[in-house]
């Protein structure tokens, strides 16, 4: 049996497609190498070749041992805890704006209405994410700088003939049949951007220029449409991405100078939002920066409401200082932790937010470990711009500032929902494919990739 008849049955016996090329390349180096050794004792190639096949055992034997390695894992805990987090933040809302009236002691939230729109966009999030975790995430990278485009093209077109400005923020897209908020699908460019970064390894001192200014258009596009701190948070986490394909030494850079410069770009740039906001912003945007600091008074209330639902707290049921129906200066899902602990007890809240913590950084954990290198840095940019929020929605949630972000599971509406689970999604492949997924590079005359 020659090389090739032998590869042929050992890969047949691997499931998994896209695991077959770099199974097929691993077994015909060791081959190669054994041919060699054994053609250094004399032997002709043909003969050499054909005993050192021989010694690698029955193919379809090893093929099947091969096929238990490379299978792709489901990681069934991790979708049962995105499911309980989903239910759970479902219903911590809903608890919440039960209690939540206006000042005439009306319901703000018309719960009845709301629950079974939500619970929808619940719904399709889940099979969207479930979809997405079963497709070869590799794939992505193939066409990333053309999906980007579309991403940013089809925003600018929404906005300009189908936006609305709802809070000051012209952030929306009216499709009749639903609206989308541009400033959720933004978070759609951090695989993006990772992906176009894995078609730019290897390149020189150019190719990292073109890797920054890649950062430009996402962080334009959230500012134009007034979200100042999602530009920020979109910015921090491109250089995050970034700084790691640094680190790995994707570029032909001085990798030291450079990683300062991306550190002291991060730490400058809540600063430069900071201060741009402070003389140029909207009047909601300098009132919010002024909550920020401590100096705001309206909006400065809702860290002092937080702080009121925290004071007195019991690790476990109500805090017997707060009435049972409130009238809060933010929505309810703005303030969810510190409602669930001021309403259900501080455990409660450290059980919902421990959870939300032990998720992303545990995608954060497996990205960083895995061995394809485009879900290593996909993997780590999806929980990288997840953990920001949600880091910042806890500072919300206790009493120190108040920037009205978006967290995952915690925030409701349909554009966030989706992106959200979409984002699960991938972290989900991959994971699922941390044991099969090849590698892939690029022809630089044509559009396509092939597997290494």
């Amino acid at each position: 049996m020659n090389r090739e008849e032998y590869l042929k049955i050992l890969t047949e016996q691997i499931r998994c497609k896209m695991a077959r090329g770099e199974v097929s390349k691993e077994i015909s180096g060791h081959i190669e190498d054994q041919t060699r050794t054994f053609m250094s004792e004399g032997l002709e190639r043909s003969e050499a070749e054909e005993l050192a096949v021989r010694e690698m055992g029955d193919p379809v034997e090893t093929g099947n041992e091969l096929d238990k390695v490379h299978r792709p894992r489901m990681p069934w805990g991790m979708v049962a805890l995105i499911v309980i987090l989903s239910i759970a933040g479902y219903g911590v809302y809903y608890l919440l704006a039960a209690r939540c009236v206006d000042e005439a002691g009306n319901g703000v939230v018309d719960v009845s209405l709301h629950a079974g729109r939500q619970f929808l966009y619940l719904i399709v999030g889940l099979v969207v994410m479930v979809g997405v975790c079963f497709a070869d995430y590799t794939r992505i990278a193939a066409r990333s700088r053309e999906l980007m485009v579309l991403l940013f093209a089809g925003s600018v077109v929404g906005i300009m003939f189908s936006g609305l400005t709802i809070n000051g923020a012209r952030s929306w897209i009216d499709l009749r049949i639903l609206t989308v908020n541009v400033l959720m699908l933004l978070m759609l460019t951090v695989p993006l951007y990772a992906a176009i970064l894995y078609r730019y390894r290897g390149g020189t001192g150019g190719t990292a220029v073109k890797a920054v200014l890649w950062m430009l258009p996402g962080t334009g596009m959230a500012f134009f449409c007034n979200g100042t701190w999602m530009s920020v948070i979109l910015l921090l986490t491109y250089l995050i991405v970034f700084a790691l394909a640094v680190w790995k030494n994707w570029f032909q850079i001085p990798r030291r100078l450079c990683l300062a410069a991306i550190g002291a770009a991060a730490l400058l740039l809540p600063v430069v939002a900071a201060f741009y906001v402070g003389f140029f912003g909207e009047d909601y945007q300098k009132e919010r920066l002024g909550a920020i600091f401590g100096t705001g008074e309206e909006l400065n209330f809702v860290s002092a409401f937080v702080r009121e639902l925290l004071t007195g707290s019991r690790l476990l049921g109500k805090n017997t200082g707060l009435p049972d129906t409130v009238m809060m200066p933010a929505d309810p899902q703005e303030i969810a932790l510190a409602g669930l602990a001021g309403y259900y007890g501080i455990l409660a809240a450290l059980a919902v937010a421990g959870a939300l913590l032990f998720l992303l950084l545990r995608f954060l954990h497996i990205s960083l470990r895995q061995r394809n290198q485009l879900g290593m840095l996909m993997g780590t940019g999806c929980a990288a711009v997840f953990l920001i929020q949600t880091g910042i929605y806890i500072v919300n949630n206790l009493g120190i500032a108040y920037f009205g972000t978006y967290c995952p599971f915690l925030s409701m509406g349909g554009s966030g929902a989706v992106v959200t689970y979409i984002i699960l999604g991938l972290m989900l492949s991959v994971c699922r494919y941390r044991n099969t997924a090849p590698e892939r590079r690029f022809g630089k005359m044509q559009g396509r990739f092939h597997t290494e």
